[in-house]
């Protein structure tokens, strides 16, 4: 029984690691940025466009607080749900990023207040128009923000002083993520940054490193501590689903196996897990999981292992016996 049930957890633990199935593994691919006649940039489903390295202006930003960011682009649909330009150190760490999602243009900012990656966003219904070229000025001027959409201002928000001041550093990247995420598919004509010492366009050729192929590996690892209510929500399910997996681990056999063994077996199950993860789009991992399932292993392990210890006991004491010294029921006493 316990063994069934130890399997069909398992087989459980897969489903929701992987679910849905999207596989998506680390290989070498081909890289569809390519510039049109116009000097635009075309992106397509694989895309790798970004600086090598932190771009100049990132000290002179965050010293006076000011950047202009003017995006001209025009996407292929309104199916679009991705970013267009961002600058980012990872899939977790965002500094900005102006996206589209569907009709909507949304502007992730990281401030003090927001996230690492800059949420919430601040959004700006109905602003993007399929097949033909959107122009979007982005303004931070240090204790607020204002969106331009075709000259015209669409948003302007309060932030907290000197914002930009948090901004880590990172690389510039278009039609994509820096790692990970959707592609954007569309064209980008002009994508300039401006700070009061600094002026790129980051469409001119050179500015950007555009490789003919290149190794496809996503960001898979999350940051170690969770950082939301979700995440911790997340960790206590791990730690409750491993408790329950080393306590079938030790009851699965007989005689019962010890809690050590149990718990490394476990901690086996969730590396092979969190591996497994990198094999499949928008799944991730993180090193903090994997401590919370072990962790949980072990102590559904002990709590396993003292209950086959007492229940030896009880019936070593209804046959007149003695418990075996070296263990629960099934383990030979030494004389």
């Amino acid at each position: 029984m316990c063994r069934a049930t130890l399997l069909g957890l398992v087989f459980l633990l897969i489903a929701t690691a992987y679910y849905p199935f999207d596989w998506d593994p680390p290989r070498i691919v081909r890289n569809e940025v390519v510039r049109s006649p116009d000097g635009a940039l075309r992106f397509g489903e694989m895309n790798r466009a970004r600086t090598p390295s932190t771009p100049s202006w990132l000290r002179d930003a965050r010293t006076s607080g000011n950047v202009q960011i003017q995006l001209e682009f025009e996407p292929r649909s309104l199916r679009e749900h991705a970013s267009i330009m961002m600058l980012a150190s990872d899939f977790w760490n965002t500094d900005f990023a102006i996206g589209q999602d569907h009709s909507d243009l949304l502007v992730w900012l990281h401030r003090p207040g927001s996230d690492g990656n800059g949420d919430p966003p601040f959004v700006v219904e109905r602003a993007v128009q399929p097949r033909r070229w959107n122009r979007v000025d982005v303004m931070v001027q240090r204790d607020h923000i204002t969106i331009r959409v075709e000259g015209r201002r669409r948003l302007v928000e309060r932030l907290p002083p000197d914002s930009l001041g948090v901004w880590d550093p990172g690389q510039i990247a278009l039609g994509d993520e820096v790692h990970g995420g959707g592609p954007w598919q569309g064209g980008i004509l002009h994508a300039e940054v401006r700070t009061p010492a600094h002026a790129v366009d980051y469409v001119r050729p050179g500015a950007l490193s555009i490789p003919r192929r290149y190794l496809y590996l996503p960001d898979h690892v999350e940051t170690f501590t969770p950082t939301d209510t979700e995440d911790w929500l997340h960790a206590l399910l791990h730690l409750l689903s491993f408790i329950l997996v080393g306590f079938l681990i030790v009851l699965a056999r007989r005689p019962p196996v010890r809690p050590v063994p149990a718990t490394l077996t476990a901690a086996g199950l969730a590396v092979v897990l969190a591996a497994g993860k990198f094999l499949f789009h928008a799944r991730h991992t993180s090193v903090a999981d994997i401590v919370v399932q072990v962790a949980g292993a072990f102590l559904g392990a002990l709590l396993a292992w003292r209950l086959a210890w007492a229940h030896a006991a009880r019936s070593a004491r209804a046959t007149g016996g003695a418990p075996a010294a070296s263990g629960p029921a099934g383990q030979s006493q030494r004389r």
